[in-house]
Order: structure tokens, then C-alpha cells, then sequence
């Protein structure tokens, strides 16, 4: 029996290298923690060649020791590390790691586990007439990708600069494929597929503000010797997580300090944040200003935080006959003073109307 921890999508990015060294160490942890046979990177290691350039020996230096400590590493190149490529993958060797970037395949056997090592391309139409030897009896066969599924997960794919290509179902059959350990879906996904554990274990870190990053941060221990191989979600401490949310302001741009109280005892220092602020505005000076005073708030309890406004202007509404009207109707109740809660509740009753003419408005177009 073969232990293997299967991971995929760290992209490493010299801008971000404390954050994602220390979710990479957790990993090598992990793997000494569980005496693991192999680590099985699935491609995007890097952001970029360029990272992939000025970072390789420093990561290599860190996974050095794994090799020292029985543990092989196996990594196939993603469609990050060919960004921007301004040399052959293929001419790179980042010995000890096992780095198999020759297409369209690499087969080898090793501590009883048959690997098929496909590294990115844009298409595999060709794979019916690849020679993969027949798989040996009493062997688990695994198949490592970085690709795309027509029943896993086709897109929406919006990396349009380096299209990442689809593998077939009939693909894991065909070479009698126990376990797939995939790579490019950013959430974890696992379903079976002629006859095969095909398996996205998800980045094991939030690399963009994007919903598809939301959710615990996970690698996936696999361990062969029965069938179906046995796999597991391992949570990944230091990653944090995605945190998404949406906040009505005022007519100054500001949002209630209740909710971003809330936002902030939910946030860790390993989190990534994204608020989007929506309503209708007054003063869009004021309103940006408001938004980047919230994000700088928040940047002292988040790793990381984007504010986006997604307003209306008000004197965009003012040709409006509906809002013209409304407006009028509630200058007419106006409360005399601008204290008290007489006049929060006129200010926010004419913020809500203002909102629902612009989503209406919106609508008609």
C-alpha cells in the first residue's frame, strides 16, 4: 500500500511568497506527519514562468526535504507555468523533484503505484493512439492532469490566454485508471468515472477574489491497496479562506457599522476579504472615500481586502419621472431637523426607494 498526497493550484507568486510558503510547508508537514510514499503536485505550482523562473530553486530547496525524508514528488506543469514561457519547459530539471513536463505523457512504476503524468495542453484529442502499457495485475494505476472534465467541471474556463483542454470520461477507462489526481478547478470536486476516482482536491490557498475560492482549503491523502483507493479532505490551517459580501450604504457611500463589526469578527488574519457596496449615492467623491477607508479597515484584520463600489450616482436618477416624483413627495415629509430618528428612518426610506427606482430603471434597459 501507497500513500499520496494529492494537491494542485498553489500558484506561487513572488508578490505573495510569505503567504503561499507558509500554506506550501503545511503541506510538506502534512506529508512528514503522515510518512507519505508521494506528493503529488497537479500542475500551477507557479503563477506565472516568471515566478516559475525566480522561485523554482527556493521551492525546490523547501521540498528537499520530503526527498530526504522517503517522500517522491511528482509535479506536472500547469497552464500557469507556461504564461508568459519564454523557454521549453522541458529543458528544466528541478531534481529531486520529479518534474514531467514532455508531453503528451510519462509513464512510470514506483512503491507498486503505475503513474501516467499528462501535463497541460490546450487539447488531448490524441490520446485514443497513446501507447500507455497495459496495467499490471495487483497494481493501482493513478493519472495525474491538469485539465478540464465534460462531467466534473467544463467552465465557465476564463483563463482565455492559455485555454486549458478536456479529457473524456472514456479517457480513465481506457488506461484502467484507479485514481485521477487532478488539477485547474479551484473547489474541490470528486466523482467517479469509468472506473476511477477522479478527484479536483481544490487550491489549497485563495488565489483571487472570485466565489469559486470560497470554502475550507483542502489536499486530498490518498492511499491505494483496495479498491476503490481510499481518499480524504485534510484541511489546510494557514490557507484561510475566502469571504465574499455585499453591503448597502447611505447616501454618503456609508455602510452600517453594525455589519461591518460583523464582517470583522469573522475575519481571520489568513483571510481574504471582498465587500461590495451597492445603493444610490449623493456625493461619489464621498462614497469612494468611504470605500477606501473600509478597506483599510479591514486590511488590519485580513490578509487581504478588495471594496468595490457598485453604485448609482443620484443625480443620475433626477431625469427620471418616477424619481423626480418620489423625490418631491418625500421633500414633502421631510422632517424639520437632521437629528433624531425621525429623520434616520425618512433618510433611509428615501434610500430604499431611491435603489428600487435604479434596479427598475436598470431593468428597462
Amino acid at each position: 500500500m501507497a500513500k499520496i498526497i494529492h494537491t494542485a493550484d498553489l500558484h506561487i507568486k513572488a508578490d505573495e511568497k510569505v503567504y503561499c510558503y507558509a500554506v506550501l510547508d503545511e503541506i510538506i508537514e502534512l506529508a512528514r506527519a503522515e510518512k507519505a510514499d508521494f506528493l503529488v503536485i497537479a500542475g500551477d505550482l507557479f503563477d506565472s514562468f516568471a515566478d516559475f523562473e525566480v522561485l523554482r530553486k527556493e521551492v525546490r530547496h523547501k521540498l528537499f526535504q520530503l526527498h530526504e525524508a522517503g517522500c517522491r514528488i511528482i509535479y506536472i506543469p500547469g497552464n500557469h507555468e507556461a504564461r508568459g514561457a519564454t523557454a521549453d519547459l522541458t529543458a528544466y530539471s528541478l531534481d529531486p523533484v520529479q518534474f514531467y513536463a514532455h508531453a503528451p505523457f510519462v509513464f512510470f512504476e514506483a512503491e507498486g503505484v503505475e503513474f501516467i503524468c499528462v501535463p497541460h495542453a490546450e487539447n488531448y484529442d490524441g490520446y485514443r493512439d497513446w501507447k500507455v502499457p497495459p496495467k499490471k495485475e495487483g497494481v493501482t494505476r493513478v493519472a495525474v492532469l491538469h485539465a478540464l472534465n465534460s462531467t466534473i467541471y467544463t467552465g465557465p474556463d476564463e483563463e482565455t490566454d492559455s485555454r486549458t483542454g478536456v479529457i473524456e470520461d472514456d479517457f480513465f477507462k481506457r488506461f484502467s485508471i484507479d485514481y485521477a489526481a487532478m488539477g485547474h478547478v479551484h473547489s474541490g470536486r470528486q466523482h467517479y468515472l469509468g472506473g476511477a476516482i477522479a478527484c479536483y482536491p481544490g487550491s489549497p490557498r485563495v488565489w483571487r477574489a472570485h466565489i469559486r475560492e470560497a470554502g475550507t482549503k483542502t489536499v486530498r491523502i490518498v492511499e491505494t491497496g483496495g479498491s476503490p483507493v481510499n481518499t480524504r479532505p485534510v484541511e489546510l490551517k494557514t490557507a484561510g479562506q475566502y469571504r465574499e459580501y455585499t453591503l448597502p450604504v447611505d447616501g454618503l457611500g456609508a455602510a452600517s457599522l453594525v455589519e461591518i463589526q460583523r464582517i470583522e469578527a469573522e475575519v481571520s488574519s489568513r483571510d481574504f476579504v471582498y465587500v461590495k457596496l451597492t445603493g444610490v449615492v449623493e456625493d461619489e467623491p464621498a462614497a469612494a472615500a468611504a470605500a477606501a477607508a473600509l478597506r483599510g479597515r479591514l486590511e488590519k484584520r485580513a490578509r487581504q481586502a478588495e471594496v468595490e463600489l457598485d453604485t448609482t450616482v443620484a443625480s443620475q436618477l433626477y431625469s427620471n419621472e418616477l424619481a423626480k416624483s418620489f423625490l418631491a413627495g418625500m421633500d414633502a415629509i421631510k422632517p424639520a431637523g437632521e437629528e433624531g430618528p425621525d429623520y434616520r428612518r425618512w433618510l433611509l426610506a428615501r434610500q430604499f426607494g431611491l435603489e428600487e427606482i435604479a434596479a427598475r430603471a436598470g431593468e428597462a434597459k
